[in-house]
């Protein structure tokens, strides 16, 4: 299996956007859902606990920054 190279910048991006989702539907709970989801019976307690998809999105992020900076961060020359 391949899997694609990705810069640092698109993981830490992600990481971020992850962890914003998650935090505002712990903050908002279902006003943070979509009407479609909600329409479809995907509250806010069905992506915090009975199915914590958007944790596991900030576990996956996480997981994979850590591996790409499991030897380090080279610095930019040309910053």
């Amino acid at each position: 299996m391949t899997t694609k190279k990705r810069f640092i910048e698109e993981i830490e991006q992600d990481l971020q956007r992850a962890k914003n989702r998650l935090k505002d539907v712990q903050d908002r709970g279902n006003a943070a859902i979509s009407q479609y989801d909600l329409d479809m019976g995907y509250d806010a307690d069905f992506y915090l606990r009975k199915c914590p998809m958007l944790q596991c999105h900030v576990s996956h992020y996480q997981h994979e920054l850590e591996e790409a900076t499991q030897c380090g961060v080279q610095q930019s020359l040309f910053a």
